[in-house]
């Protein structure tokens, strides 16, 4: 097979992501997905957020590992997200409820990940709570 020559395969510079990533939306599926523990999803509920963490995941796993940054990610953690990106949803209900919140966590920590390294973090909005004050309460 020939591979056509008008193709361009030039590299994506590293300034641009590879497909666009709407922070919004991923942020309100893990909201959703970490919401799970409130209350009892069907299969079928899990099964959707499921694949739709996976596919933001995926997309979040390749564009930090493709950009540079002064704060490069734990590899180590890199490599189990991977890991466990390749494995589909458990067939029972106790191991979707395990695995749609930890997917979940993953993707936090992709998206916190890639949005400081673009300059791009939004706190989300609301008060901050203080800090607990030290010592027992009586």
């Amino acid at each position: 097979m020939v591979a056509n020559s008008n193709q361009s395969s030039a590299p994506v510079p590293a300034t641009q992501p590879l497909a666009p990533i709407d922070v919004d939306t991923i942020s309100e599926t893990i909201r959703q997905a970490l919401r799970f523990g409130a209350v009892r999803p069907s299969r079928e509920e899990l099964a959707a957020t499921d694949e739709a963490l996976r596919a933001h995941v995926a997309l979040l796993l390749a564009e930090v590992r493709r950009t540079a940054s002064p704060h490069p990610p734990d590899r180590y953690r890199l490599d189990r997200i991977s890991k466990h990106l390749a494995f589909p949803l458990g067939t029972g209900m106790l191991s979707a409820y395990a695995e749609v919140p930890q997917r979940a966590r993953d993707g936090q920590w992709l998206l916190a990940h890639f949005t400081a390294s673009r300059d791009e973090y939004k706190p989300r909005p609301g008060a901050i709570r203080a800090a607990p004050a030290a010592g027992r309460r009586a």
